[in-house]
């Protein structure tokens, strides 16, 4: 089964749901709690009665996604309280009709150009003034100053929330990591089937496959980002530094994984539409290639860290055997310019998947059988033993 349909099974099963629940207590927690901590601040220490923007500036800081939340937190709460301010005002000289709340949104964004050249600035001052216009227009009740301030309250309790109580990333960082790992191995598995078989429209699957990876490989740079920045701004994730710092160092691999996993199907493909062939080595290191990345897919998957893995070595020793086979012979009597193009990916894949398990780049080179007289990392002498 293609490896997007089985997440996507997999995501709307009732165990999937009960787990994406408890991932997300801590969030749901981390905004209910702070939404109501900013409402009695605004409502005990500011004495406002209905403190309505204090408990929605909360909602909208802590729920930013990705990375540099406290950047965009701030700039979120730069928007929020121009737009309450900016929209008081305004409204104090000009009605409610439709047409006069589109020039005080034009205005209002205006303003927000004028103090930031951030988009999220500009559209929170719009929704600031949309909510006062149609939701809490100026009256008697409160006024556009207890207004701003609640949410100037609310904004200021979001941020400390992201910044002293971050929730972490780490699981769904390591998550990401393996659902392109997972994508990869199944498009390598496809291409080899289709390659050993000659089935072209398998190969072409594969190929539609790996081309909308960018998707995925996006959600696992920004948890990662995400991540990095609650592991340096909050006290409460300084000893998980090195587990981040740890997954930094598999990230352009595995990236690099996908790339050299997106040219060699597409040279599969064009191998195939020629109606050339490749050898069944070929196919067998692409195969093995694919078991080896579904084994990564699966250590990231169970959470811990990839040196604390019994398996890596076996696993790097696997990758030195194909390492030492992937050589100019594998390509056959007759080659074409895809076979060539196939054998360099798979060998690429070999170093990228060697440094995914801990290696340096140089030393995941020097696996490789020479294909020049002169390579820049002389080969490894290895006895196959760890």
């Amino acid at each position: 089964m293609r490896t997007r349909e089985r997440l996507q099974q997999i995501e709307g099963s009732v165990q999937a749901r009960l787990k994406r629940l408890r991932k997300r207590t801590l969030s749901i927690l981390q905004v209910s709690v702070a939404a109501a901590v900013a409402f009695w601040a605004a409502q005990t220490i500011l004495g406002h009665e209905v403190p309505f923007f204090a408990p929605i500036a909360v909602i909208i800081v802590i729920g930013l996604t990705g990375g540099e939340r406290v950047q965009r937190g701030i700039e979120m709460s730069i928007g929020c309280v121009l737009g309450v301010l900016v929209g008081d005002l305004l409204f104090l000289g000009l009605g409610t009709d439709f047409w006069q709340i589109g020039i005080m949104i034009a205005i209002g964004m205006s303003v927000a150009s004028l103090f930031s050249k951030s988009p999220l600035v500009s559209n929170q001052v719009a929704i600031g003034t949309v909510l006062i216009a149609t939701i809490m227009p100026p009256g008697a009740e409160t006024t556009g100053v207890d207004r701003t301030l609640d949410a100037i309250v609310g904004s200021a309790v979001g941020l400390l929330t992201v910044a002293l109580i971050p929730s972490s990333a780490l699981n769904r960082v390591r998550q990401e990591v393996a659902n392109v790992m997972y994508l990869a191995s199944s498009v390598l598995s496809d291409v080899a089937d289709g390659l050993e078989d000659g089935k072209r429209e398998l190969i072409q699957e594969a190929l539609d496959e790996v081309r909308g990876s960018q998707a995925s490989i996006n959600a696992m740079l920004t948890a990662a980002k995400s991540g990095r920045e609650s592991a340096n701004i909050s006290p409460l994730m300084w000893n998980r530094r090195r587990l981040y710092r740890s997954i930094d160092r598999v990230l352009t691999p595995v990236d690099n994984c996908v790339r050299s996993t997106r040219v060699l199907a597409r040279r599969a493909w064009v191998l195939s539409r020629d109606g050339d062939e490749v050898t069944m080595l070929q196919v067998n290191i692409i195969d093995e290639l694919a078991d080896i990345m579904l084994d990564l897919a699966n250590l990231f998957e169970a959470g811990s860290s990839l040196h604390q893995h019994e398996e890596i070595p076996d696993l790097v020793a696997r990758l030195r055997v194909l390492g030492a086979r992937a050589d100019m012979s594998v390509v056959g009597e007759e080659p074409v310019l895809s076979n060539y193009s196939i054998l360099g990916q798979s060998r690429s894949l070999i170093v990228d998947l060697l440094q995914v398990c801990g290696m340096s780049e140089d030393s995941a080179l020097a696996v490789l059988a020479p294909t020049s007289k002169t390579p820049a990392v002389p080969p490894e002498i290895w006895d196959g033993r760890e």
